[in-house]
């Protein structure tokens, strides 16, 4: 009897352990990633006045949900835009925005830390999202250009094009805009502000940004994986949660038939 029950607690163990890793992911940015570059952590809040957070987007605007956001803008809705590839230029050029990100390899001199990609940037700009915040400690971040000015790194700053974590060729020093802002549209270079291991980093910029709604069907926010993929759907089906009801009941009633039978 104790040996059963041994290779039951094993067995549950293991299955617990199987899920754990199956129903998480390495994907950076993804919800569902609880690692240090993940965005589990964020809290996401399901408030009508909530900010609309697109975080590191990869999938393209259809010219529909362009023109909701459009009306969201013209209705006071507040937009937060944070990416530091470029992909987002194309929504902001369909908005009628100025504003664009220009990926590079932003370092500084003007660091606390070894790492010359990892430094402080300077708010500007009069934004309620800054309001109160000196400094920002920003990952490598993107320049942005146009729109007003709301963050800017030291003149200590330079485009290590060729990554050898100082100033060389014709790389020069230069204060370098990362985030920008048109009315209530705001966009911001750095999107890792925004993963596990930096929420602690600007804690007071992350509450001023709430409530916060994040958009998970165009940001990597919603990457997954299959598995994830299937148990989502099993959730959001009521017939396969009834199918998987009946196949867990099912060996038990077959159990109990038998021995009725015996």
């Amino acid at each position: 009897m104790r040996e059963t029950w041994t290779v039951l607690l094993i067995l549950l163990l293991a299955g617990a352990a199987a899920y754990a890793h199956a129903t998480t992911t390495t994907e950076e940015f993804s919800r569902y990633n609880v690692g240090w570059n993940g965005t589990s952590a964020l809290t996401v809040d399901e408030d009508p006045g909530a900010t609309l957070l697109i975080l590191a987007p990869e999938k393209p605007f259809t010219p529909e949900e362009v023109g909701y956001l459009r009306m969201f803008l013209d209705d006071g809705g507040s937009l937060l835009v944070a990416d530091e590839e470029g992909n987002a230029n194309q929504l902001l050029a369909d908005l009628g925005s100025t504003i664009r990100v220009r990926p590079g390899n932003l370092s500084s001199l003007d660091r606390g830390h070894t790492d010359p990609g990892l430094f402080r940037g300077y708010v500007v700009g009069n934004s309620t999202l800054f309001a109160g915040i000196e400094t920002l400690l920003t990952n490598r971040p993107a320049a942005i250009e146009g729109g007003e000015p709301l963050i800017e790194t030291s003149i200590l700053t330079w485009d290590d094009g060729d990554g050898d974590g100082r100033v060389s060729g014709d790389e020069t020093f230069a204060r370098r805009v990362v985030c920008a802002r048109e009315g209530n549209l705001t966009v911001l270079g750095d999107a890792s502000l925004f993963v596990n291991a930096m929420l602690a980093e600007n804690p007071t910029f992350i509450e001023k940004i709430r409530p916060v709604l994040v958009d998970a069907a165009h940001s990597r926010t919603g990457t997954t994986n299959p598995i994830i993929n299937t148990r989502t759907w099993i959730q959001e089906t009521p017939a396969a949660i009834a199918v998987i009801a009946a196949l867990a009941v099912l060996p038990v009633a077959y159990r109990f038939g038998r021995k009725e039978n015996e």
